[in-house]
């Protein structure tokens, strides 16, 4: 398996964009079409957002999480976001959400970010395992949002 960004792997885009729109538009019952999510993923090398990291086993794409300038209007204070982050079903629990975290943070580290946020409404166990911060909670009609930061090193 290798981490990449989508950006080096064009042929990914639409498999990427379907896994985003289905997990987190549709599933969340958001409007957001399917074309601007695969355009809003459609990185141009001069714009600083978003990034996208994807899993390869071979040429499948089996994972992929995102760095987003904002993941909440609510808090524009809060930049940049973790996002996205998905893997497949029959892949999960093989530690390759944790590689694409990894390798995003890495790639924070190399753009002089030191401060990285994400919300969930049901993985605060999981980030909390993995160093991150819960920040503030927003109580809303459905489940509520919690907000995590992460500290990256300097060393």
């Amino acid at each position: 398996m290798i981490i990449d960004t989508l950006s080096n792997h064009p042929e990914q885009l639409e498999v990427v964009s379907t896994m985003i729109h289905t997990e987190f538009v549709q599933k969340k019952k958001g409007t957001a079409p399917y074309e601007k999510v695969k355009a809003f993923l459609d990185k141009k090398p001069s714009e600083p957002y978003p990034v996208t990291f994807v899993a390869l086993d071979d040429v499948t794409c089996i994972g992929t999480v995102s760095l987003f300038e904002n993941d909440l209007n609510e808090r524009p204070a809060y930049t940049p976001w973790l996002a996205s982050l998905f893997v497949e079903k029959v892949y999960r629990n093989q530690g390759i959400a944790q590689q694409l975290i990894n390798q995003l943070i890495v790639y924070a580290k190399s753009r002089q970010i030191t401060t990285i946020y994400l919300k969930t409404e049901n993985a605060s166990a999981y980030y909390k395992k993995l160093g991150w911060t819960l920040v503030e909670t927003i109580e809303t009609t459905e489940l509520p949002i919690h907000i995590f930061s992460y500290t990256i090193d300097e060393g």
